[in-house]
């Protein structure tokens, strides 16, 4: 028995053994017609018309045999992972190291965050799971989880120019209630902010893309314990070593 990690074996079934799978019944051991294939790739620098197979990989262009038996139980324990969904904490923090004195950032995040929860979004499901265990075995390795600077916090501008100025007025609503409501806090006429005006400010950049990156990192981490988990002492010729997910590696490069 081969002892392989879970992320080994994956890049072995998707780039080495899978992509046999198919051939067969597209190709089959005819020379005749693997050697026309090979006139295309000659004559055109790639195959024309080809499609995935079963496993979301491409055949290969000859007949190499059946592919490993492993790789089967292992492609199709990942395609078993379409029935999975990935769940968000509402309190999930995937930018701790990003300074956040405005508290514009969290308000940021918790924001695309509901709009992936409540729209349940592609990028929770079982099938976008797939393609990311998939995408990564076949590229050797996980989703890119490294972001840039936080956006900066910025003044909103009056005009485009000069800082704006805010204030709570109280007022009356139509059924005589006493409420507040924010107005301008220039007093244009002292050309300067009125006593207890105050700024607002936003983020100069979106912060989507940081929290997209790093959900697929985790993502992708959930999925590798549930192969594992899936996979442990069901294979022929293969045993796992045992793996424990490494859900925020951001977080020990932030405190290190």
């Amino acid at each position: 028995m081969r002892k392989i990690g879970i992320e080994e074996l994956l890049t072995w079934a998707f780039t080495q053994e899978l992509p046999k799978f198919g051939t067969s019944e597209a190709l089959g051991p005819s020379f005749s017609q693997a050697w026309s294939m090979m006139i295309e790739v000659a004559a055109l620098g790639t195959l024309v018309d080809r499609s995935p197979n079963a496993f979301g990989v491409l055949p290969t262009c000859l007949f190499e045999g059946d592919p490993h038996p492993d790789a089967i139980i292992v492609g199709e324990a990942v395609r078993a992972l379409a029935g999975r969904n990935f769940e968000i904490d509402p309190g999930w923090n995937p930018v701790p190291e990003w300074i956040d004195e405005h508290g514009l950032i969290r308000d940021a995040v918790t924001a695309v965050v509901d709009e992936l929860v409540e729209g349940r979004s592609a990028r929770t499901n079982g099938r976008h799971i797939v393609t990311l265990v998939t995408c990564s075995a076949s590229l050797k390795r996980g989703p890119d989880w490294k972001i840039g600077a936080a956006p900066s916090a910025v003044v909103l501008k009056r005009n485009g120019k000069d800082p704006a100025w805010f204030i709570m007025q109280k007022g009356k609503d139509s059924f005589g209630r006493t409420i507040e409501r924010e107005v301008d806090g220039f007093d244009y006429k002292k050309r300067r902010p009125r006593r207890g005006a105050y700024n607002k400010h936003r983020l100069d950049g979106p912060v989507r893309g940081a929290v997209l990156s790093r959900l697929d990192w985790q993502i992708w981490q959930s999925a590798l314990e549930d192969l594992y988990s899936s996979l442990h002492g069901r294979l022929h010729s293969h045993d796992l070593l045992p793996f424990t997910p490494d859900r925020q590696p951001w977080c020990r490069r932030w405190r290190d």
